[in-house]
């Protein structure tokens, strides 16, 4: 190890490369081959059987959603507590 030369120090930069590379494009090949294999399973599968639903109207719809979100806090209200309890905090560490 005494005689590590710049020469073998690119070697072993060439090396490594072409490991990380070898790797990566063997990763690649796996999600190949996955992908290939899902849409075949896809197009092999049995079609859902026709069953006459009626169709849902749009107010049907937002009734089910108003009544599935009850109860729960808004995304944007939920930001805007995390951001007023981060100012604060922020204002805290300054005094």
């Amino acid at each position: 190890m005494a005689n590590f030369t710049i020469l073998d120090g690119l070697v072993l930069m060439i090396v490594a490369m072409a490991t990380v590379f070898a790797v990566l494009m063997g990763l690649w090949g796996i999600l190949v081959v996955v992908k290939i294999l899902v849409e075949k399973q896809s197009k092999t599968q049995a079609a859902p059987a026709s069953n006459p639903q009626p169709e849902v109207t749009s107010n049907q719809e937002k009734n089910s959603e108003q009544s599935a979100e009850k109860g729960t806090i808004p995304p944007e209200k939920v930001a805007l507590i995390m951001s007023l309890l981060v100012d604060k905090n922020k204002r805290n560490k300054e005094k």
